[in-house]
């Protein structure tokens, strides 16, 4: 599932824009199982790719709920000093200041 992570996120994330509120949760949930059973670093890459890079509010707010669920799972030792660790400060510091409070 790795190598199809990124096409099947984009899709997955553009069904969350402007879908009805049932396929937005289904959604949500795939793109959830997803980054439970691909590599963490394969999933941060596509989420901070796509996800928090995204115009639509919807987006951003799946991409850090999964974001925090990822960094939960790795533990914060096991990022620490990798370049993955800078790329992932630098998007949290950007879903912190975003104007909608359900992304931050």
């Amino acid at each position: 599932m790795d190598s199809e992570m990124d096409e099947v996120a984009r899709v997955l994330l553009q069904v969350l824009r402007n879908s009805p509120e049932f396929l937005e949760k289904a959604a949500s949930q795939t793109l959830g199982k997803m980054v439970d059973n691909v590599t963490p670093a394969r999933a941060m890459t596509a989420l901070l790719d796509m996800g928090v890079r995204s115009q639509h509010v919807k987006v951003r707010k799946c991409a850090a709920e999964l974001l925090l669920s990822l960094l939960e799972r790795i533990g914060v030792t096991e990022l620490a000093g990798t370049a993955r660790a800078e790329r992932l400060a630098n998007a949290a510091g950007t879903l912190a200041q975003d104007r909608h409070k359900d992304t931050r």
